[in-house]
């Protein structure tokens, strides 16, 4: 009974958001990942140009040219679609009823293949909550609830549901089920099951390959007992693994000629396994994955602290969780594209859930053991928005005698935060930027996770300095306020003016700087002196080229020096052969 009110709480709220919505949201992955599914079942094939056709991306520059096999390239994976199928099935047994086929893309078919993710989700949660239940009984249900309305799960369950990341979540919880009761020593008949669910998980996110530590991991201490029974139940665990992973090889065979891939479909650069962005991809706000939702932060240190419980049950758990987070980290986009939160990391929530159940039975005890702490947390809550609003007041940011809005006082108080020790959600990387640069805490949010030149929605090799409606984000101190120049904006060095410059990678950079004034403007980058401008009257664009072995990974100084006056218009970097 109890886990029947479970899955109501979590299955109805998020079916009747689903509802909800006039239409469900169906562009960039999820187009890509639809005509796999609706090829497959029209057309019993994998060329996608009428559904990319449909789509109105047929035209785009990587859509334009076929493969080696007459096919369109696509960088998605076949498996969402292999699960969808059955409620797509039965989505176009209504839609013709109904007399809507619409050859396939109906609202009948696209809200079955909804109503096929938020399933997903909902079993994959049970399966989680069973394990928790023979752990952490008091706080299993609550957990799972947890997962469930605080991370990116209730997202792609109601607003993105067409993408990867539901089925993908079902198939890690459905592998922990698996493993968990065998993990002191893995039977045959369980490793090859879990093989196969882990290898159709590859199917629909690649990365998901990595759980295969897990049946690895566990057979690992039997190699010495048992040597012979332990390697053929580790052959047919991989065997089962190839086996289950097999649909993604033939579709690459169909698509691009060949059953293995030498690069990633994305291309050869986007997974450097020697280039990660670990920080950026916990904290940035460009997606950080603890950034945009914290509760996982419970997940993290509570896995870690459950080693004192179950070391083994542990470390089984963190290395997959270590290595998937190091994978993900070091991926071209770190920041996982268009993502709610990091959505890469779907997989290791049933194994972050351990830890979160954990946190949770610990604060349990903790608040039956000394109910003062609560107490204590509660009132240092109240404490700090009572300060938070004295120094609102004592500053006149809030009416001395009149009302104000809860959005305006919360937005204060968020400022004098950010300001004085940096956004809570980004501790302690925003600390080790302050260190590293000189800057404020608080400035970390706007600065870490812009390019110049990389992926998209980079700079495109311009920071504007004077125009109001640019981003200031990389702007550091020592600029005057915008002003009036020569019918653009500009503005003025305050004597010294730093700038920071954001590349991926050290590259050699002719660096364009629009200014006017009287004296010289010096340009030092990273500490070098590269630069010396004469200025003049009116505006003009000078510029240095500027060595490889001047420029490093992330935020680069660049200080402008002048004696006399310099008003800035903008700074433009182009790459250099």
């Amino acid at each position: 009974m109890k886990r029947l009110l479970l899955a109501i709480a979590l299955f109805v709220p998020a079916l009747l958001a689903q509802l909800s919505r006039d239409a469900p949201r169906l562009d960039a992955d999820a187009v890509e990942y639809y005509a796999h599914l609706r090829s497959l079942y029209y057309d019993r094939d994998l060329d996608f140009a009428n559904e990319f056709e449909h789509f109105g991306i047929l035209t785009r520059g990587d859509k334009t040219n076929p493969t080696s096999t007459g096919h369109r390239r696509t960088i998605f994976s076949v498996g969402p679609a292999l699960l969808w199928m059955p409620f797509y099935a039965a989505g176009d047994v209504v839609a013709r009823a109904a007399g809507e086929p619409e050859q396939g893309y109906s609202l009948w078919h696209i809200r079955a293949v909804c109503l096929g993710s938020l399933v997903y989700i909902v079993i994959g949660l049970l399966l989680v909550e069973a394990v928790l239940a023979s752990l952490f009984p008091e706080s299993a249900s609550f957990t799972v609830l947890l997962l469930f309305y605080a991370t990116l799960l209730w997202w792609y369950a109601t607003v993105e549901p067409v993408m990867s990341h539901p089925g993908n979540f079902f198939l890690a919880s459905l592998a922990l089920f698996l493993f968990w009761p065998e993990r002191e020593g893995l039977s045959l008949r369980r490793g090859v099951l879990l093989g196969f669910v882990i290898g159709v998980g590859a199917t629909v996110r690649w990365q998901s390959a990595v759980l295969l530590l897990l049946p690895a991991l566990a057979l690992l201490p039997a190699l010495r007992r048992a040597p012979l029974p332990t390697l053929r139940t580790g052959l047919a665990t991989l065997a089962a693994f190839v086996l289950g992973a097999l649909p993604q090889l033939m579709a690459w065979k169909a698509i691009f000629g060949q059953y293995l891939l030498a690069d990633p479909p994305h291309g050869r650069d986007f997974l450097r396994l020697d280039h990660p962005y670990l920080l950026q991809t916990f904290f940035s706000s460009r997606h950080g994955l603890l950034y945009w939702t914290p509760v996982l932060w419970a997940g993290f240190l509570g896995l870690a602290a459950y080693v004192r419980r179950d070391r083994w049950g542990a470390l089984l758990l963190l290395l997959p969780v270590a290595v998937m987070s190091y994978v993900n980290a070091c991926s071209g986009d770190w920041w996982a594209g268009g993502s709610f939160s990091n959505r890469r990391f779907d997989s290791t929530l049933p194994m972050l859930a351990v830890g979160l159940a954990f946190a949770v039975s610990s604060a349990l005890a903790m608040a039956r053991r000394r109910p003062d702490l609560m107490l204590t947390g509660l009132a240092a809550i109240v404490v700090l928005w009572n300060a938070l609003l004295m120094a609102q007041y004592k500053q006149v940011l809030l009416p001395l005698d009149d009302t104000a809005s809860f959005a305006m006082i919360a937005e204060n108080s968020a400022a004098i935060v950010q300001a004085s020790t940096g956004t809570p959600l980004a501790w302690p990387a925003n600390w080790i930027f302050m260190a590293e640069h000189r800057l404020g805490a608080g400035r970390y949010d706007l600065m870490v996770g812009k390019y110049l030149f990389y992926r998209q929605q980079n700079l495109g090799g311009v920071i504007d300095l004077g125009d109001p409606g640019a981003d200031p984000a990389l702007v550091g101190p020592g600029w005057g306020t915008s002003r009036n120049c020569e019918n653009v904006q500009c503005r003025a060095v305050d004597g010294r003016a730093r700038l920071l410059a954001p590349l991926d990678v050290p590259e050699a950079l002719e660096v364009f700087v629009r200014a006017r004034g009287e004296g010289v403007l010096q340009l030092a980058v990273n500490g070098t002196l590269v630069a010396a401008f004469p200025l003049r009257e009116r505006l003009f664009e000078a510029s240095v080229r500027v060595p490889r072995v001047r420029w490093h990974r992330e935020l680069n100084d660049l200080v402008f020096t002048v004696a006399g006056t310099a008003d800035v218009d903008r700074v433009r970097f182009a790459r250099l052969p």
